[in-house]
């Protein structure tokens, strides 16, 4: 007779451990219609299952694994784990899509009682749910039963620090880029091209759906990262600010909240502009902005006493940063400061992670980077600048905003 252990595919039988296959050096045996399992091998907290244990008498028993250790981690199977990223990656991005973070925001609910709720397939959204139960997204309740986890809060729109849209970006429009990498690193080509065949910001225009993807995104994102940049750096000293590639313009509202006596013009393409209208119009900010549409490869506006480029450097590489710089610098007059607000790497990886995953997100995306301290002393100085200071904003990300001014 054979018995099927609790959270393996293979069955149990004489010693042998089909999941590992060691000798778990345990025993089984039968008490009155129950079986005990015990064993050294693997283990889980103590659990009652109801099972089949001899389909061809069709003998029930509970199940009861008690006096098992969790497995040995060890450097191998720290990798394997790595390696399964892929799946991890996909099990957010459907949670994500079908708000199944959303359907246990109330109470906890079975895996069908969940898949009801989204029109989905109930034994997938299950297997789905208990997958993100090792990520802490999700809990697994004594009852079968689903909740939030510590990080499934994150998975629902409106909710402080809330990933859903980046998320949705990743498995949605970014995920097919990653296969790509290995051309880029064999031949320098730039992944996202390799996949999509156009490059980023042509691919978004003639996909609305991508388009749609990147955009919520970005904005949960920018909104948290406006706050820490005008908390750290003080603009109570600026008149005007052209914010240059100012997107729907969240940093300039952030500042004209901070501010009240500063003004400030937002430079975009048009169809972005017609939206930051709207929104500074709803936000009651109106009557400090101006809006042009502009190419910042071409001219901005010139005679401000500050220019913010917010998230637009690392879009680029260093031929065309400098080319975006010249333009600022020729639009700024003398003493006027260039704002730029970018990750700025460390000297080492460990030191701040999530600025080094932005960098590989920028090489995978557009063939481009985020830069060292040093990195961006050295770009300003070819496009007429003098690297001031940097402050940094206490992002995960190491964001911060590198200060300089145009030399003489």
């Amino acid at each position: 007779m054979m018995a099927r252990r609790i959270g393996c595919a293979g069955p149990v039988a004489d010693g042998i451990d089909s999941c590992s296959g060691e000798t778990s050096g345990g025993s089984a045996g039968t008490t009155g219609g129950s079986v005990t399992a015990t064993g050294t091998g693997h283990a889980m907290s103590a659990i009652g299952v109801s099972a089949v244990l001899d389909p061809a008498h069709g003998h029930h028993a509970t199940v009861s694994l008690s006096s098992v250790s969790r497995p040995q981690v060890d450097g191998s199977w720290q990798l394997a784990v790595l390696a399964d990223g892929y799946v991890t990656t996909q099990l957010l991005y459907v949670a994500a899509k079908l708000r199944l973070a959303d359907a246990l925001a109330d109470a906890p609910a079975s895996g069908p009682e969940v898949a009801a709720a989204v029109h989905a397939d109930a034994d997938v959204v299950t297997r789905i749910l208990r997958g993100l139960c090792l990520d802490d997204v999700f809990v697994e309740l004594a009852d079968g039963r689903f909740a939030l986890g510590r990080l499934g809060e994150y998975l629902r729109d409106g909710v402080a620090g809330s990933q859903r849209g980046p998320i949705l970006a990743r498995g949605e429009v970014y995920f097919p880029v990653a296969h790509a990498l290995l051309d880029a690193a064999t031949t320098g080509a730039c992944a996202f091209e390799q996949t999509y065949g156009q490059p980023f910001f042509a691919h978004l225009n003639s996909v609305p759906a991508h388009h749609e993807a990147f955009e919520a995104s970005m904005a949960g994102r920018a909104a948290h990262e406006a706050d820490a940049v005008v908390a750290a750096y003080d603009m109570r000293g600026l008149s005007h600010l052209v914010d240059v590639g100012a997107g729907p313009g969240l940093i300039a509202r952030a500042a004209l909240r901070a501010v009240p006596t500063l003004s400030v013009t937002l430079v975009d393409r048009p169809a972005m502009m017609d939206r930051a209208r709207r929104e500074m119009n709803d936000a009651g900010l109106t009557r400090r902005c101006a809006f042009v549409a502009a190419d910042f490869f071409d001219a901005v506006p010139a005679g401000a006493d500050a220019y913010l480029l917010s998230r637009i450097l690392h879009d680029w590489n260093d031929e065309e940063a400098a080319r975006i710089l010249r333009v600022c610098r020729a639009a700024m007059p003398p003493g006027a400061r260039l704002l730029i607000v970018d990750a700025v790497l460390p000297e080492r990886a460990r030191d701040m992670p999530g600025a080094i995953r932005m960098d590989l997100l920028m090489l995978l995306l557009f063939n481009a980077r985020e830069r060292t301290a040093a990195e961006f002393d050295r770009l300003l100085a070819t496009a007429g600048f003098e690297l001031r200071r940097v402050i940094p904003t206490g992002s995960p990300t190491g964001l911060a905003v590198i200060e300089a001014v145009g030399k003489p």
